[in-house]
């Protein structure tokens, strides 16, 4: 077998470039809208989620498929109007994924404007057709379903289709938490209820506080929101959700997913369960032990009797210190190049600014500066009435300046896990209390546009089936470092400024940005090589029609 390197010479080939000599140009680089539906349908994911969609229509003349798709779409723009489907459909990447003989999307020559061409899925249009379908169309297979079987498809349909794709890694490591979603004080809302909560958004029994905390207080109709998720490495996918009114308790509907979600998938796939106290169910977390080989690791509370014997038991025992961690490394923005070096100067001396004032505020207080931790490991306590499996405790002690600590302590039905591993799988629960900001603030999760509670239901699960096969696509496909990301920071890394030329000369070859060979810097100089000018015109047009239609231009010669 003969091999030939291709060499990266950007200086070699860019020469050569603007003299006009080259071999071959190409595309390459990131997607987004686009690459997700074409992936999905090559991938069949999308077919095999559908397939057991709920409908609630006797004749399907608009396939299953195509009304996922489209909500999908809707959701990856964060609209829950199905009156931008056509903006969306217009705008959007999915025509791009969909059979030419289904819909094309052309620019016209004479209105330089994007036209639509849909085939449809019936004869019944009189005139063109501006969508494959109509967004009544989409409005209604998702309303006229029950709320009730848009959560059964989630949590067992779903994730039936999720395990056969393996979106469950072997750590097993899943979280349970609840959240409310404050809707409009409209009586209207089907199944929701009115609260009072705290200014930290934490419900409260009004009639039992004070004058001063009644002025803090607000009154807000919610529903509240329970969902299990799994942390695969550094993406997300959510295992299971439920929607109910906000004054239902949590804990039965929660134990209740994770109870469906095992029977769904089978025993093995939740190895650790990572609860707040609010879960505390002694004979629910016994169970889950027992039954569905599950450890729960979930904090104690300190009127619990298994407290004080715990605390009494650690007098004995040794303690490891857990050192400070340091504080991460702030992130540092690159400057963009098209950046003002006036502005540069400018941003500069202003973060010198603020560094001097932060130099120069007064240290915290000895009694709020903490220092270290020190934690012990106790094994086998039974003193947990309600629990029926020996339960592990680790005790901590957090230290601060002036020599004061803040005791608490932490539960798991592992028998030898040991405190420092119970702590580092317990540091990791605030992963979905970041999802709920994200989904909220970012996906509009709880912005419904109908007060029906089967289209709130479809929402919620549209909304957190669209946020799991991105993640799908950014680990499998792309850069789970992006899986954290808002929907506008992830779009900034996977637009087109993350899309490359690659030039290829002799056995060489450089790659520059689109935008930055669309304007061709040092490309075309006057009275260099064979009409260099029209060199760089030919090729902003090659990359305008190249992005547009999605193709690459082969090398005008094999290189091997």
């Amino acid at each position: 077998m003969n091999l030939t390197f291709i060499e990266y010479q950007p200086q070699k080939v860019l020469e050569a470039f603007r003299q006009g000599d080259f071999d071959g140009l190409e595309i390459i680089g990131q997607a987004d809208e686009r690459d997700f539906f074409q992936r999905a349908f090559k991938e069949r994911i999308l077919t095999a989620l559908a397939d057991s969609m709920p409908t609630a229509r006797k004749k399907e003349e608009v396939p299953r498929w195509f009304i996922l798709a489209a909500n999908l779409s809707l959701k990856l723009h964060q609209e829950n109007s199905f009156l931008a489907f056509e903006r969306v459909v217009r705008c959007g990447g999915l025509l791009a994924a969909l059979p030419p003989d289904m819909a094309v999307k052309h620019l016209d020559a004479k209105t330089r404007q994007w036209a639509l061409a849909c085939q449809g899925f019936n004869d019944k249009n009189s005139y063109d057709r501006a969508t494959p379908c109509d967004q009544d169309t989409l409005r209604k297979a998702l309303r006229d379903v029950p709320a009730d079987r848009w959560f059964q498809w989630f949590n067992t349909g779903v994730q039936s289709v999720f395990q056969s794709y393996g979106f469950f890694d072997p750590q097993g490591i899943f979280i349970g938490d609840g959240s409310y979603l404050f809707v409009p004080d409209n009586p209207a809302y089907e199944g929701s209820v009115v609260m009072w909560f705290d200014e930290h958004n934490h419900p409260l029994d009004y009639e039992k506080l004070d004058e001063k905390q009644r002025k803090k207080a607000h009154r807000e109709r919610c529903y509240k929101w329970v969902s299990l998720l799994h942390l695969r490495g550094g993406s997300h996918v959510y295992a299971g959700a439920v929607l109910l009114p906000g004054n239902a308790h949590e804990v039965g509907p929660l134990f209740e997913l994770v109870e469906q979600f095992v029977k769904t998938v089978g025993k093995g796939v939740i190895k650790w369960l990572i609860l707040d106290r609010g879960f505390i169910d002694g004979e629910r977390i016994s169970r889950a032990k027992t039954l569905w080989e599950i450890d729960v690791i979930i904090p104690m509370k300190s009127n619990m009797d298994i407290w004080a014997d715990a605390w009494a038991l650690a007098k004995g025992q040794s303690w490891q210190p857990r050192k400070l961690s340091g504080q991460p490394a702030p992130c540092v923005r690159p400057v963009p190049n098209s950046r003002p070096e006036a502005i540069v100067r400018q941003e500069a001396k202003r973060q010198k600014t603020l560094a001097k004032k932060k130099q120069a505020l007064p240290p915290a207080p000895p009694d709020e500066l903490y220092t270290y931790t020190q934690c012990c490991w106790i094994e086998g306590c039974r003193s947990w009435s309600a629990a029926t499996v020996p339960i592990s405790v680790t005790c901590l002690q957090d230290y601060y300046a002036d020599g004061h600590h803040q005791d608490w302590a932490l539960m798991s039905t592992h028998p030898s896990l040991g405190a420092p591993a119970t702590v580092g799988y317990y540091g990791k629960r605030p992963a979905i209390e970041e999802r709920h900001r994200q989904l909220k603030c970012f996906y509009d999760l709880s912005h419904f546009r109908s007060r029906g509670f089967n289209a709130i239901a479809a929402q919620v699960v549209m909304v957190l089936l669209t946020y799991t096969l991105r993640q799908w696509q950014l680990w499998k496909f792309l850069e789970e470092a992006f899986a954290n990301l808002t929907p506008d920071r992830l779009l900034d890394q996977l637009k087109l400024l993350q899309q490359w030329v690659v030039i290829y000369w002799g056995l060489a070859y450089t790659q520059l940005p689109v935008v930055t060979f669309a304007r061709g810097p040092g490309v075309g100089r006057p009275g260099a090589g064979e009409g260099p000018a029209q060199v760089a015109n030919s090729g902003t047009r090659f990359v305008t029609s190249a992005v547009q239609s999605s193709t690459y231009v082969a090398p005008s010669r094999s290189i091997s």
